[in-house]
């Protein structure tokens, strides 16, 4: 008899974050930026990286200061104050790479450089790194067992998606789940249950994944390119870095042979 097909089987939507860096095509930064990507899978090298320059890190992340403080996920209100050394060390620990694979692609760029007069047209061959981000949650399987797959998916799109708030609204915050709770109504019984006891648990869960990404991105990846940039005497006005929080991912993937 001839072997059963292997069948693909499509799989409910999953939340992920699309991030793109843009930096000039040039000969003199490849090794920064694609050591750096190499590299970066190394979460023990990552958190090495960060633990030797934290004191640097702490002064150039002044605009997020919340980042590098354990107490972010803790504490309902957000600090405008600096973390401590101590403090951005023990944030650090906490640190799990995000990060998995990444893609490039060449564009040719032209912008207009209004400082000059009469305004200049610059044409410049741009390097582009392309980083999708999937979130592997440690509630799927309990999901899953307590029917509650649609549940955990709704909570996840609701976090991810809600970047856009107050520095002092926590997503695992009370307000937001009272939020959330009431956008989602009417609620079956089981599932309501579910939300009420793990809505915070999610939520940290997954804050801490999207501050891990931003850890990743800006204090070690774009640092690296910024650094060889000042290194090689160059200079670069602004380096771009787009990020796409509504990218929604579905994973086709076989089963055994039934």
């Amino acid at each position: 008899m001839p072997a059963p097909e292997k069948v693909y089987f499509f799989n409910s939507s999953e939340r992920g974050l699309f991030v793109e860096i843009y930096f000039p095509k040039r000969a003199a930064y490849y090794g920064a930026i694609f050591n750096a990507l190499r590299k970066g899978h190394d979460e023990n090298l990552v958190k090495e990286y960060l633990r030797t320059r934290v004191k640097d890190l702490i002064n150039e992340f002044q605009a997020f200061p919340d980042l590098f403080k354990p107490s972010r996920y803790i504490s309902p209100k957000f600090s405008r104050t600096l973390p401590s050394m101590d403090e951005a060390l023990g944030r650090i620990e906490m640190y799990k790479s995000p990060f998995t694979g990444w893609s490039t692609y060449s564009v040719d760029g032209v912008w207009f450089d209004e400082s000059k007069t009469p305004v200049e047209l610059i044409e410049e061959a741009t390097q582009v790194v392309r980083v999708m981000f999937r979130f592997d949650n440690s509630f799927a399987k309990q999901a899953v067992d307590e029917d509650c797959s649609d549940v955990l998916r709704a909570i996840l799109f609701w976090i991810i998606s809600q970047h856009g708030r107050l520095y002092d609204h926590k997503v695992w915050g009370k307000e937001e789940q009272a939020q959330f709770m009431a956008r989602h109504k009417p609620w079956p019984k089981k599932k309501e249950l579910f939300a009420k006891k793990h809505y915070a648990d999610i939520a940290v869960e997954t804050g801490k994944w999207l501050d891990n990404r931003e850890i990743f991105i800006f204090c070690y990846l774009v640092r690296n390119f910024w650094k060889r940039v000042v290194r090689e005497e160059m200079r670069e006005d602004e380096i771009w870095v787009t990020s796409l929080f509504d990218l929604v991912l579905n994973v086709v993937k076989p089963t055994k042979p039934v």
